[in-house]
């Protein structure tokens, strides 16, 4: 009797000490809405996943797959383990255990009254149908192996007005698409490059004249997101712009047939501020092969305060671990991002929720490492190989580019400036870099304390003269060095440089421009209208090129060709005082006094009491 009240007060404490029983993880309870909130987006009909995980039977056949690639943070693909951005897509600790308990547990659905519905997305384009769609004419066929390619496809976008863009969205449309960059080119030179080429589009990294639109980083990797620029921050689109997506193509061991859209959403909304795009990189790349931990580092002092809002580091398979940082002239590094497993295949740009401060003298660093041992799962090369820095895959880059925006928009040419200088100081005996320094040191008074031996355009002088000592004969340093010399007032030696510039099969057409204009400074007026008009139908976009060419006109009594090249320029920037005014100017000269006198008010509301307009208006009998 007394054993067997032992034996019940034995199980009452043993059942006691246990407390009260877990609850069972299930897939309608928890998992389902992390399945959903982090993972259904690529992982549904239609999207770059491989499989849907949009239901409990779809999430149960990939359990298994599931728990490895959560447990090790492969997947979600989120690659910074520092610094707070939008769009994250991580899963935090306590998600990744609440999985792998519902794995181990027998991966159980759960409530079926409970189960969440799977999650609903528009069909089609991710913001709704685009204001604008650009399919590529051609499809741009992709072998099944070789090496990768980077390829270059032309877009015109055809448009009569000047508009904002708040969204991109890009849809490649292939598997064997890597990733894609999409930039701005108003001077028709891609399009040159384009036709010089056979089949779609035109070859190569470089994308000719091209520029990312406003400083804006535009973008695609798998299963990126598309997002509004918000109120202020879109960019401008000009008349007659062409778009330049470059896509970086993989072979897949199959054909392939690539055929890429692009989706452009507008907004009333004028930009309030450009950002400056500030790229940093490291060519110095030479690794051994089994080198476990090469490292490739570079640095830039901004000269200015700025906003950093956006960041997008670049490297290849062998990087594993990326650092920024920014160290102001007084306070302590402030890390800006960091990558601790760098992943080739899942790059990205990198919004920050909250812009970071960089006051004037902040120094800005990053750092990459590299793993070129047989350890190194992500090596392409086995065994391993010596890798230099080159565009391959195979190869290795490092690169980070910087969104900045100045605090006061005319210091904005600083931050070039700012680069130009890193990259003479960087590579003292490359050509390129002497010729952009000469570029940036006209556009800008450089800051306090900098040796530019004189006045700005002395200094640009003597950078294009180092660029020409480099490389005789070099068309955009003779041109460089001609656009100073006119300031300096050597128009002779000026124009001569233009034409040398001119002379060949690589022409610096650019120099025409100035040629031109030089010829109208001077009264040449006949041939300043030649080869001003030449370069109208090598630069159709640029605003300051129609004004010139339209005042050569207009001091040349041809009154009516005069007006359509104003009535360009202002299409092309409709905040062009200039042209307005001259235009009124021409069109009254002409008799068409009310078309006058609406040009002539559009150059008021841009001048308001400017004396000038007021005596045009009077001498057409307005107010």
């Amino acid at each position: 009797m007394i054993s067997r009240w032992v034996t019940w007060i034995v199980m009452g404490v043993l059942l006691g000490s246990c407390g009260p029983r877990e609850e069972a993880v299930t897939w309608s309870g928890s998992v389902a809405g992390i399945i959903h909130r982090h993972c259904a987006t690529c992982h549904r009909p239609g999207q770059p996943a491989p499989f849907s995980l949009l239901t409990f039977d779809d999430a149960r056949r990939k359990r298994r797959q599931i728990g490895r690639v959560t447990a090790s943070g492969y997947m979600p693909p989120w690659l910074p383990s520092h610094g707070t951005f939008i769009g994250e897509r991580g899963l935090s600790q306590a998600e990744v255990d609440r999985v792998s308990a519902w794995i181990e547990g027998g991966a159980p659905r759960g409530d079926l009254e409970a189960e969440p519905s799977p999650p609903t997305f528009l069909s089609g384009w991710q913001l709704g149908e685009p204001d604008l769609v650009l399919t590529a004419e051609e499809w741009l066929e992709v072998p099944a192996a070789g090496p990768d390619l980077f390829q270059n496809l032309v877009l015109p976008v055809e448009s009569g007005a000047l508009r904002f863009v708040d969204a991109v969205e890009l849809r490649p449309g292939n598997p064997s698409v890597h990733h894609a960059v999409l930039q701005v080119d108003g001077t028709r030179g891609a399009r040159a490059l384009d036709a010089a080429e056979p089949g779609p589009g035109f070859g190569g990294m470089e994308m000719g004249l091209s520029v990312p639109p406003d400083g804006h980083f535009l973008g695609w990797t798998p299963g990126k997101a598309t997002r509004r620029n918000g109120a202020g921050r879109a960019w401008r689109l000009w008349p007659g712009d062409d778009l330049v997506l470059q896509l970086h193509l993989t072979p897949t061991g199959k054909p392939e047939r690539v055929r890429p859209s692009i989706g452009l959403y507008f907004t009333d909304v004028p930009p309030e501020e450009t950002p400056f795009a500030l790229v940093m990189r490291s060519e110095r790349i030479d690794i051994a092969a089994g080198e476990p931990d090469f490292r490739a580092a570079d640095h830039v002092v901004l000269p200015v305060a700025t906003e950093l809002r956006a960041v997008y580091p670049h490297a290849h398979y062998l990087c594993t671990h990326m650092v920024a940082w920014a160290t102001p002239p007084e306070g302590e590094r402030l890390i800006l991002f960091e990558i601790d497993r760098w992943d080739f295949d899942w790059q990205d740009d990198y919004h920050f929720r909250t812009p970071v401060r960089l006051a004037a003298g902040t120094r800005v660093d990053f750092e990459y490492a590299y793993d070129n041992s047989a350890a190194n799962p992500n090596n392409p090369s086995s065994p391993p190989r010596r890798v230099t820095y080159g565009l391959d895959s195979t190869d290795e880059m490092a690169t980070l580019s910087l969104t900045l925006v100045a605090d006061r928009t005319e210091e904005r040419p600083m931050l070039a400036w700012a680069m130009a200088m890193r990259d003479v100081e960087r590579s003292p005996a490359d050509a390129g870099a002497w010729v952009n320094l000469a570029v940036a040191v006209r556009a800008t008074s450089p800051p306090p304390g900098a040796d530019l031996q004189g006045l700005p355009h002395q200094a640009a002088a003597e950078h294009a003269r180092r660029a020409l000592e480099l490389s005789p004969g070099r068309p955009d340093a003779l041109r460089e060095l001609g656009i100073s010399l006119v300031e300096l007032g050597h128009a002779d030696r000026a124009e001569a440089l233009f034409r040398e510039a001119l002379e060949g099969d690589s022409g610096e057409e650019i120099a025409r421009m100035h040629l031109g204009e030089l010829l109208a400074r001077s009264g040449r007026t006949e041939e300043a209208i030649v080869q001003l008009k030449l370069a109208v139908e090598i630069f159709p976009n640029v605003a300051t090129l129609r004004n010139n060419l339209a005042t050569a006109l207009f001091s040349n009594d041809q009154l009516g060709d005069a007006v359509l090249h104003y009535r360009a320029a202002v299409r092309l920037d409709p905040g062009y005082f200039n042209s307005w005014f001259n235009m009124g100017r021409a069109l009254g000269s002409l008799g068409r006094l009310g078309e006058a006198r609406e040009a002539l008010a559009q150059a008021r509301g841009l001048r308001p009491g400017s004396p000038d307009v007021a005596a045009a208006m009077a001498a057409l009998g307005g107010d």
